[in-house]
């Protein structure tokens, strides 16, 4: 059930920014947050439905997440990269944790930031009931 939190613009801008910032949804909304002043899923859902403005917020920061994201992606690999050439050995382990977080950050750019991060490779049918049918790869 949906808590009684009060609608707050410092409370929503504080959350967006975090959200902007590359944190998890989970991790800015209440009992995650341990903040009264924070609604919990339900709460955030319902303001959301009700507010367009709120929703095109969330989704905003959401997207301008996707550069910190990849960012701090890139930023490890170049880290653990310098790293490994001062090692003997590579941990086998660690990179695997590293291409997994580089695998998800791609995964999250491409869904949330198409327009940026998706693969181009697309598949486009031209033409009407009167016309040819026309198939063109986009590059």
């Amino acid at each position: 059930m949906a808590n009684k939190t009060k609608k707050s613009d410092k409370v929503i801008r504080e959350m967006l920014e975090e959200l902007a910032q590359g944190k998890s949804l989970r991790a800015v909304l209440s009992p995650q947050n341990k903040d009264p002043e924070r609604p919990c899923w339900e709460t955030f859902r319902t303001w959301m439905k009700k507010d367009i403005e709120l929703r095109k917020d969330y989704e905003t920061a959401k997207a301008d997440s996707m550069e910190f994201v990849m960012s701090e992606a890139s930023e490890l690999l170049v880290n653990s990269l310098a790293e490994s050439r001062l090692q003997e050995k590579t941990d086998l382990g660690k990179t695997h944790l590293i291409k997994s977080f580089v695998d998800m950050s791609k995964w999250k750019a491409e869904r949330i930031q198409p327009k940026y991060y998706a693969k181009k490779d697309s598949l486009s049918l031209l033409g009407d009931d009167s016309s040819p049918l026309v198939i063109k790869w986009d590059k």
